[in-house]
């Protein structure tokens, strides 16, 4: 079995298993340079000299972010995060394949995976939070829309992935709750508070109806349908520039942002946990 072919098998199994789509294309995105390194040989052929020579490749790997003065711990130019997400890629597939009975040796057994030092998790803060809030004062469509994903990221800590893959029948605005699917197939509930509501009931008055089931969509002439990811993000940015906010303003801070507001608002941590 060649290279290639063990990591669509990995891919298809992870899929099997139940994983999320994302996990399936972030296993392709981290192995696809061990390929182009390698070359695609069997996978009889890896030895660990092989990996950790992949390794030595990633720290010195160049990257188009390497002189950016906002990003510390670089090795060579990709970061020790990024480093170790690609060995543990790599470790997945070997171990999976040693597994499932298509290799006698593992050569990633002995591969370490670096232990970049953690920095504190940043969270939005508040005053930002409702700087952005302040840009959605106007009444239009992306200022209903945009104000929602705000208060919707601030008020329920719910994943990037999750708000952009709620339907509107996901929402109950009388119950004040939204059904998130997370993490592959799972659903969990998210409450939010009246202000939450009120904004959502603003866009759906005027949510286009012609562009399925989601809840948040794009609102641009080029760009039709579910709104993405990406989108979300670049929505944020743009707000962070209106109100000339210059902290942390990406969806995970909002997600670290409920975390903390709900820890000194009395909530405890096993809690905290079970709701992100």
């Amino acid at each position: 079995m060649k290279l290639s072919e063990a990591i669509e098998a990995l891919c298809v199994a992870t899929r099997a298993d139940g994983r999320s789509p994302e996990t399936v294309t972030a296993y392709q995105r981290k192995l696809k340079p061990l390929v182009a390194f390698l070359g695609d040989i069997p996978v009889e052929q890896v030895t660990i000299d092989d990996l950790r020579g992949f390794v030595v490749h990633l720290r010195d790997r160049p990257t188009r972010w390497a002189n950016h003065p906002k990003h510390q711990e670089r090795a060579g130019g990709l970061s020790q995060f990024t480093i170790a997400s690609h060995v543990r890629s790599v470790k997945r597939l070997f171990n999976w394949l040693e597994a499932e009975g298509a290799l006698e040796h593992n050569p990633a057994r002995r591969l370490n995976t670096p232990q970049p030092r953690r920095r504190e998790p940043k969270a939005a803060d508040m005053r930002d939070v409702l700087a952005l809030l302040q840009t959605t004062d106007g009444g239009s469509a992306a200022d209903r829309r945009d104000r929602v994903i705000i208060l919707l990221l601030a008020d329920t800590g719910c994943r990037l992935g999750g708000l952009c893959g709620l339907r509107v029948e996901d929402i109950n605005l009388d119950a004040a709750w939204a059904r998130v699917r997370e993490k592959g197939d799972q659903d969990r509930l998210v409450f939010f508070c009246p202000p939450t509501a009120e904004a959502l009931r603003a866009w759906l008055a005027v949510r286009p109806l012609d562009q399925g089931p989601w809840l948040f969509v794009s609102l641009g002439n080029k760009a039709r349908g579910k709104l993405s990811p990406s989108g979300v993000q670049q929505a944020l940015r743009r707000r962070a520039k209106a109100a000339g906010v210059t902290g942390r303003v990406n969806p995970h801070a909002f997600r670290h942002a409920f975390a903390r507001e709900f820890l000194l608002n009395g909530g405890n941590l096993a809690s905290a946990s079970g709701m992100m």
